[in-house]
């Protein structure tokens, strides 16, 4: 980098600045035009249903903005505040199994453990797919993910690699649990990729949880750019996971 250019953590402030600016432009302009459209046609009938649909239209623009918005009809969409208690009150039961584990090392017979972990991986499968999406099965899942993090740190050797690249989505997710317990900087480029790949939105969102693990035994200002460069352009879905990839990214650009 020359002398006085912008570092990448100086690039990224600008462009999440920048991104504010421009959803609060759009959010004025909006308002302004519904204002004078309101001028222009006082008799002009806007049902519910119509404001709902502009709500919607919207909300995409505000999350920067705003923590909640509340739908006509009494439906209530939660941002960055709800988003930040559900991550931390799952990050309290992961964390939890960490207490006292791994305390006596490795368990004797890895055999044993291993069964154990396998099983815990299929009835993460057997939950996801035989329950309703919802609150009650992820809670059920976070469960089961703090029990294979208690479980994978009694093994001295798990085969990380095979199990990242497995297409079983349970071994996937005690990959994660193990790194989540017992982060592993050798493990970084693998588990980057597997977290870019994953297809599931539970072990996505864990796979992140343990990506941040691992940033911190690697040291963020040691990650390897081409690694930066996946995570940034990782597009997931859902409130809890794309809220904690930007805190990681943040993290990498030294930003928090």
């Amino acid at each position: 980098m020359r002398q006085g250019e912008p570092g990448e953590g100086e690039r990224f402030a600008r462009r999440a600045a920048w991104r504010r600016y421009v959803v609060a432009s759009v959010v004025s302009t909006v308002a302004v035009a519904v204002a004078v459209t309101h001028v222009l046609a006082p008799d002009l009938k806007i049902d519910n249903v119509t404001v709902a649909l502009l709500v919607v239209a919207v909300v995409p623009w505000l999350r920067d903005l705003l923590n909640s918005i509340e739908l006509p009809g009494g439906v209530r969409l939660e941002f960055k505040e709800a988003v930040e208690r559900r991550i931390e009150a799952a990050e309290r039961i992961a964390d939890a199994a960490l207490v006292g584990s791994g305390d006596d090392g490795p368990e004797a017979d890895g055999a044993t453990v291993l069964r154990d972990v396998r099983r815990l991986a299929a009835e993460y499968l057997e939950v996801r797919g035989s329950m309703s999406s919802g609150s009650a099965r992820t809670q059920r899942m976070n469960g089961i993910f703090a029990r294979l993090v208690r479980a994978t740190q009694r093994l001295a050797a798990p085969d990380l690699d095979e199990w990242l690249t497995s297409p079983d989505g349970g071994l996937r997710l005690a990959a994660y649990a193990r790194l989540y317990a017992v982060p592993d900087a050798d493990a970084l480029a693998a588990l980057a990729d597997a977290v870019v790949m994953e297809p599931l939105a539970f072990s996505q969102y864990w796979g992140i949880h343990a990506l941040d693990k691992v940033v911190d035994a690697v040291g963020a200002e040691d990650v390897p750019p081409g690694v930066v460069r996946r995570l940034e352009d990782c597009r997931p879905r859902g409130g809890d996971r794309v809220a904690l990839l930007r805190r990681l990214i943040a993290k990498l650009h030294g930003l928090r």
